[in-house]
């Protein structure tokens, strides 16, 4: 049997980063990746289905009202996000749940993050976009905010001289947005850590005081490995799912593994423009707009994200007017002469990031496919109509439209699932401890969104990495 030193299932950002300080304190690392190796040539910038299902694997709750998408490929979603990097603000580590539980360990604050923070936005060259590159749409978003006189801050993003030219979110195929395969893999791979495409890791197992991982290698073969070490980065969905297929092999599991999945608070607003503003151009410039609100933290800790909706994603969207007029139902006639009369120029989107209890579950079924429930609790829906009512409250103060985003209400949820396999101080609720290991099995850590124990505020890439570092260090620091 091959063994190596450590293996990484998933190689985002939480696995390519801990790949490259691992390899570099000397271990031998196997980086296991289920997507293919992908790089600029690779990239069209094109929003058909058929270059979308390349990129993306999509997953659906098991009632259809919720959907992720995850980035496929050596380099994980870093391919394919819109790619703000935020650092999440200091009251997302104080949060405590319906259940007056604090959801983050006492030990990971800003404050201990911050150093991490930097690290990765040394790494990705993380900066304050520029005015000149700010899309329209994020302009105009602006524009909306000081018409009530509250602000807008410019975002930050791992950009290297930006086109504008809209396809963030289908690679970047320019090689301005720096994904991790421009940075942490291959300099992973000089220290000596092995990247390997196109492997699906079926389940764990025990071996003495390490672990077995058995997976399918790209021509479908059944393959294993042993490490001491072994890192799961598979996504807050899939890297739940490898544990609970793994319990014959692991032995008795932590029972709230696969539960607490948060949705990140996300929630979709899109705004018909006033006559008197100019029009956004919402499929020019980058798919995040440039521009970010704090301007309801304070009241509601949500964060509004001004985004540039490419076609793609308008097609996949209900629009619905919230005040009643057309259109009154998605698709059909009246939608179709709304969409050509507004998009692109006199619609904006934008995505609402807020604090929320983790109230979904992921589950398996006996053919080890992952399913997953995100229930519409009270606390839930109480929390999307606070998002609505701020919308509404933009709407009213600006002379915009609201419209909703289904037709039975909002969508809320996206890209961002988190904390099926959280880390935390109390061993009964949280699977992992705050150093990311898998309470009951030494050496197997959790490193990825799945221990990220509640929602960050903004969007999460930056957190995730940053934890990533944290995690990783603390591993090189204990030998």
């Amino acid at each position: 049997m091959e063994t190596v030193d450590v293996v990484i299932v998933g190689s985002g950002f939480g696995g390519s980063i801990p790949a490259l300080r691992l390899a570099q304190s000397g271990r031998s690392v196997v980086v296991l990746e289920q997507g293919p190796r992908l790089t600029e040539k690779d990239f069209v910038p094109s929003w058909s289905f058929r270059e979308q299902s390349r990129l993306f694997t999509t997953y659906q709750s098991q009632d259809y009202s919720v959907f992720f998408r995850y980035g496929r490929g050596v380099g994980g979603g870093s391919l394919t996000y819109a790619a703000a990097m935020l650092r999440a603000p200091s009251e997302v580590f104080a949060y405590r749940d319906g259940d007056d539980y604090h959801v983050w360990p006492a030990s990971v604050t800003r404050a201990a993050l911050d150093p991490h923070y930097a690290e990765v936005e040394r790494m990705m060259s993380v900066s304050r976009i520029p005015w000149d590159e700010v899309p329209r749409a994020g302009a105009v978003f602006a524009m909306l905010l000081d018409k009530m006189g509250l602000t807008c801050d410019r975002a930050r993003y791992p950009m290297v001289d930006c086109l504008g030219c809209g396809f963030c979110m289908a690679g970047c195929p320019y090689g301005r947005k720096q994904h991790l395969g421009r940075n942490y893999v291959p300099q992973a791979e000089t220290a000596g850590a092995e990247f390997r495409a196109g492997c699906k890791v079926e389940r764990l197992s025990r071996d003495g005081s390490g672990y077995v991982v058995h997976y399918r290698d790209h021509s479908g073969l059944a393959q294993t490995v042993a490490a001491d070490l072994v890192l799961l980065a598979a996504g807050a969905l899939e890297t739940p799912a490898v544990l609970l297929r793994s319990g014959a092999g692991l032995g008795e599991l932590h029972p709230e593994i696969g539960k607490n999945l948060n949705n990140n608070g996300d929630m979709a607003l899109i705004f018909q423009l006033p006559p008197d503003f100019p029009d956004a151009q919402m499929f020019m410039g980058r798919n995040n707009a440039g521009m970010i609100t704090y301007a309801f933290w304070e009241e509601h800790k949500i964060t509004i994200h001004a985004g540039a909706g490419p076609p793609a994603l308008f097609a996949a969207l209900d629009v619905v007017r919230d005040d009643g007029e057309a259109p009154r139902a998605p698709l059909g006639l009246e939608f179709k002469r709304f969409m050509r009369d507004n998009y692109p120029n006199r619609l904006v989107s934008s995505l609402a990031i807020g604090l929320v209890d983790s109230v979904g579950r992921v589950t398996v079924d006996g053919q080890g496919l992952v399913h997953f429930d995100f229930p519409m609790t009270p606390a839930l829906s109480a929390y999307i109509e606070r998002v609505a009512g701020v919308g509404r409250r933009i709407a009213e103060a600006t002379g915009a439209k609201l419209c909703r985003t289904a037709d039975s209400g909002w969508e809320h949820a996206d890209a961002h699932p988190l904390g099926t396999v959280r880390m935390g101080d109390d061993d009964a609720k949280a699977p992992c401890t705050p150093a990311g290991e898998l309470r009951g099995f030494p050496g197997l850590y959790v490193t990825d969104g799945a221990a990220i124990p509640g929602g960050t505020g903004v969007n999460p890439a930056n957190t995730i990495a940053a934890n990533a570092e944290r995690i990783a260090a603390g591993i090189v620091a204990g030998g």
